[in-house]
């Protein structure tokens, strides 16, 4: 996702995870926490393709991202196992990003692997105000090329988690043309296309919902037109799950 993811801030960060951005906020004066005016940086997830190739490399680089050439169910079997915030199982025919953790995310890892880093101290600072506890992230590779990230933030109350949804999908109609919004009845989602390729030939799929106390953010990319099916599909996948963990 550059940087999940976008505040154009959110999109980038992921994509620089992968290829990622996170927005500008404000918070009001008595410190509670305020949905941002100025979201325009692209959310994490989408920012940085060169961090992330679209394409499985035939031989692995060390860099982050890179598919690892091997199964992902040993990745899976941990986000199952663990939970991850609930966090769905990498599929068994991805390739897993190396730079998963596997574990939970505190508010510092959190912001710097779905933020770009022009927007990390200002998130760092709504997600204190919102309430954050704790945060899950999980990219992969898929058979066809395309890559797919989920990100998840959980806050102490269910109004942390709606400030910050709305803050993130009011950011997308902030993105200039040839961008397009979306909405996911099913979810309640928002999402946003882009059919412009970044510098490593990718187009993104961004979308972004809230359940309860969660905030969760898709982001999917690849060489071929943006279609928000699938991300709206995986979107709808985690929501459902953590509705049922609930």
């Amino acid at each position: 996702m550059r940087k999940l993811i976008v505040h154009g801030a959110w999109l980038v960060a992921v994509a620089a995870s992968v290829a990622g951005c996170g927005p500008a906020t404000a918070s009001s004066t008595s410190g509670s926490p305020t949905p941002s005016s100025s979201a325009t940086a692209q959310p994490s997830g989408a920012s940085t393709a060169a961090a992330n190739p679209s394409t499985a490399p035939s031989s692995v680089p060390s860099g982050p991202q890179y598919p690892t050439g091997t199964s992902s169910a040993s990745t899976s079997a941990l986000s199952a196992a663990g939970g991850l915030l609930g966090l769905l199982p990498i599929p068994g025919s991805a390739n897993a990003w190396t730079t998963n953790t596997n574990a939970p995310m505190g508010l510092d890892a959190f912001i710097k692997q779905v933020y770009d880093a022009d927007s990390e101290a200002a998130e760092k600072s709504l997600y204190t105000q919102r309430g954050f506890v704790s945060g899950a992230y999980e990219g992969w590779f898929n058979a066809d090329g395309s890559q797919q990230s989920v990100a998840i933030a959980r806050f102490a109350t269910a109004s942390g988690a709606t400030y910050a949804f709305g803050d993130l999908s009011g950011s997308f109609s902030q993105q200039p043309a040839p961008s397009t919004v979306f909405t996911d009845s099913a979810d309640s989602a928002v999402g946003t296309t882009d059919p412009t390729l970044d510098s490593e030939g990718n187009a993104f799929v961004n979308i972004t919902a809230h359940v309860g106390d969660y905030l969760v953010a898709v982001q999917e990319f690849s060489a071929k037109t943006p279609d928000p099916g699938a991300a709206k599909a995986l979107l709808l996948e985690q929501v459902e799950g953590l509705k049922a963990d609930s």
